[in-house]
């Protein structure tokens, strides 16, 4: 199994040295890849987790893909219905070739109400325009020329380069807990990618999932790969009572979850350590790697 970091692309205290210290340091500690999130305007609801200053997470990819030789860059998750899909399916291909195929594609359907307000998207039509945006982007990245007809987009014979140097096209995660992101992610997605939750309860998903790839003759259905919450530091819970401390006591509790994951055939596990500063996820990145990364079966 391996193992992704999320990065803090946000708040006063950020830096480019840091983040280039920190790319640099996940992919000599063996980390598979790097993750960023999605905000273009962070209503105040969000201020004490991110603060007002989010940092775009296109460029963010693109910056890490240059301090990197192997690691995988990819969203965790990129709110699909904000942007305009031509524009996104031609900065991800963009990026797919200048990273040399090491873009992953997670999406969702997004939850901020104000902010889908703010950037003129109605927030009722989320679901039905990030299906619609990522049939169209994949359309964009395997057919030269393009005839697409939708809803929201309709055009005939475009043509659109660069393609994704991965094919057919950069791997797509879909994001969400419930049925609907399920039934999405057996129809367009190459991974179901959740959230952390109680292991009984991923179970029972992941047999749904199975059972909705079988009804719609997906043979294999779409993988599962998970978002998982370690807290470095700090002891105000933000997500869930599922998340975890990074500490001596949580250490074989963590190791157990991550064997059950293996034992779900996830592939890939994101580690989001929520951390108060870089140092703090530095600190944090060589302890997983140490107690927790060196006692995988399948460890990179």
């Amino acid at each position: 199994m391996e193992y992704g970091v999320c990065i803090p692309h946000y708040g006063k205290d950020f830096s480019l040295n840091d983040l280039r210290t920190t790319v640099q340091r996940a992919e000599a500690l063996g980390y598979h890849s790097v993750w960023v999130s999605d905000h273009v305007v962070p209503p105040p609801m969000y201020y004490p987790q991110f603060g007002p200053t989010f940092y775009d997470p296109f460029v963010m990819l693109t910056y890490m893909a240059a301090f990197s030789n192997t690691l995988k860059v990819g969203s965790s998750v990129m709110v699909v219905p904000y942007r305009n899909p031509l524009a996104v399916a031609k900065m991800l291909a963009t990026l797919d070739v200048l990273s040399g195929g090491r873009v992953i594609f997670g999406v969702g359907l997004g939850s901020a109400k104000d902010e889908f307000g703010v950037l003129g998207v109605p927030y009722r039509q989320r679901a039905q325009r990030t299906d619609e945006y990522l049939r169209l982007m994949v359309a964009l990245w395997t057919q030269d020329p393009t005839d697409f007809q939708g809803e929201y987009f309709s055009f005939k014979d475009v043509r659109f380069q660069p393609k994704p140097i991965q094919k057919p096209h950069p791997p797509i995660w879909i994001g969400g807990m419930e049925e609907p992101a399920l039934r999405r992610a057996v129809a367009l997605g190459d991974a179901w990618h959740p959230m952390v939750m109680p292991m009984p309860s991923l179970r029972e998903k992941i047999s749904r999932l199975r059972e909705l790839a079988q009804e719609a003759g997906r043979s294999e259905g779409p993988e599962v790969t998970v978002h998982h919450i370690i807290r470095a530091s700090g002891d105000t819970p933000i997500y869930s009572e599922t998340e975890s401390r990074l500490d001596k006591a949580s250490y074989p509790q963590i190791r157990e979850d991550m064997h059950q994951y293996e034992e779900m055939g996830v592939p890939v596990v994101l580690c989001n350590f929520l951390p108060s500063s870089f140092q703090d996820l530095w600190d944090a990145m060589v302890t997983f790697s140490t107690e927790i990364m060196a006692h995988s079966h399948r460890s990179v």
